[in-house]
């Protein structure tokens, strides 16, 4: 006669959260290394957070200097020439890392 495993999607949510954390963290490397091409200055960096259950998220983190805000979206999609700073085009570190394409 055959079994039932009671606990097989806990088992297979087990596998999919460490496949997700795999896949996050090689986006994170990607885009940390296209944002080390771009970085002239500054404390932006790619981190991976994990969520409770089978989630991941990568993030570009920008804490700013000298107690200012950093701007991380800016970072990624760049700002308008009619910005405080100046026009400047993203460097779009975690579209290049997904194989997406941006601006």
């Amino acid at each position: 006669m055959a079994q039932v495993n009671r606990n097989v999607e806990r088992v297979a949510a087990h596998q999919a959260h460490r496949g997700t954390i795999m896949h996050a963290e090689r986006l994170m490397l990607v885009s940390a290394a296209v944002l080390a091409r771009h970085r002239d200055q500054g404390n932006a960096y790619v981190e991976v957070s994990r969520g409770r259950r089978a989630d991941a998220f990568v993030e570009l983190v920008d804490p700013g200097k000298n107690g200012n805000e950093g701007n991380a979206i800016a970072i990624e999609f760049g700002r308008p020439a009619g910005s405080e700073r100046g026009a400047s085009q993203g460097v779009y570190a975690l579209h290049a890392a997904m194989g997406a394409r941006g601006g």
